[in-house]
């Protein structure tokens, strides 16, 4: 061991300092004086010179000195009294005070984690109440974490839309469901009337993948249909109308998503002539934003932008 080594200073822990000298050291800072500083904070003059010798003896430092018949500060009393002060607001503001959120005057920016695909049925309609609801409100979009960076408590979303059938501990609510139709170039002549079984069955497919996993529709059917031809995999929904468009492909989405794009592509939208179970779209949060008046607005406002596509008839009413 070095014993030329200069020691090691340790200072007190947190835990072992009286954080209500705070207020009385950030008062001797202002006023300079024991006896003015006394008269701000509502104690006696003896009961302030108690506190500036606890003070020095915490602080290591004499905080004010004479200099004939006025008190100055120290320089480190000079240092301290901007962190000071900064401790002593962000307490009073952040901590003390109960949390609140106005939409009209607020300028802070959500964060909304969905797919294209789940975002594309309710963000328009929510970006339109917010233009005039919270003018300076601003929404980032990010890509999903995956059902793996959900489960843990550092999610970065204040809000995600999540397919329900991805796990999660988070909680969740249903915020809509959606139905699935089959989409086909519409000049694919290997399709009559109508789509039959044997169609979904010899005709090759695009199929969607997320997070290593496939939607509950697509499941459904591969059960059905174990031969299944599946010849494009695409991590986007959005990427299904390009693929499917000019081949002999066919594809599972969304029926919203079909009525939006089919004319842009070229598809034919096609009832599925096997049952396929819905696609439920949650809500889900994390419990650290549970109390956040901001964070239960917006999800407040994604419900209403949901019913107000109904309400517009902008699209079909989505089912609850």
């Amino acid at each position: 061991m070095n014993s030329s080594a200069p020691p090691t200073v340790k200072t007190p822990g947190l835990h072992r300092v009286d954080l209500n000298l705070l207020p009385l050291l950030a008062a001797l800072l202002e006023h300079r004086s024991v006896t003015r500083a006394a008269e701000a904070v509502g104690l006696t003059q003896p009961a302030m010179s108690n506190a500036l010798q606890r003070l020095r003896r915490t602080l290591g430092d004499d905080l004010l000195v004479r200099v004939g018949r006025h008190y100055v500060l120290t320089a480190r009393a000079k240092a301290l009294a901007g962190p000071v002060s900064l401790i002593l607001e962000t307490a009073t503001h952040q901590v003390l005070r109960p949390p609140s959120f106005d939409p009209v005057t607020s300028d802070r920016t959500f964060r909304i984690a969905a797919t294209s695909a789940t975002a594309l049925p309710v963000l328009p309609a929510l970006s339109s109440l917010l233009a005039v609801s919270a003018p300076g409100v601003r929404l980032r979009l990010e890509p999903p974490e995956g059902s793996r960076g959900l489960t843990g408590g550092d999610a970065t979303a204040d809000v995600t839309l999540l397919p329900d059938t991805v796990r999660t501990t988070l909680p969740r609510e249903r915020l809509y469901d959606e139905d699935w139709v089959v989409v086909a170039d519409a000049a694919n002549d290997q399709i009559g009337a109508t789509l039959t079984v044997d169609d979904l069955a010899r005709l090759p497919h695009v199929v969607f993948e997320w997070d290593g996993g496939r939607a509950g529709a697509q499941q459904a059917l591969a059960l059905l249909l174990p031969d299944l031809v599946v010849q494009c995999v695409v991590f986007e929904f959005l990427m299904i109308p390009s693929m499917v468009s000019g081949t002999p492909m066919i594809a599972l989405l969304q029926r919203r998503l079909a009525r939006r794009l089919a004319a842009q592509h070229g598809l034919r939208v096609m009832e599925s002539p096997v049952p396929l179970p819905p696609l439920g779209i949650d809500l889900v949060w994390n419990p650290r934003t549970a109390g956040d008046p901001g964070c239960i607005w917006l999800r407040k406002q994604l419900r209403r932008a949901i019913h107000q596509r109904c309400d517009d008839g902008r699209d079909e009413c989505f089912s609850r």
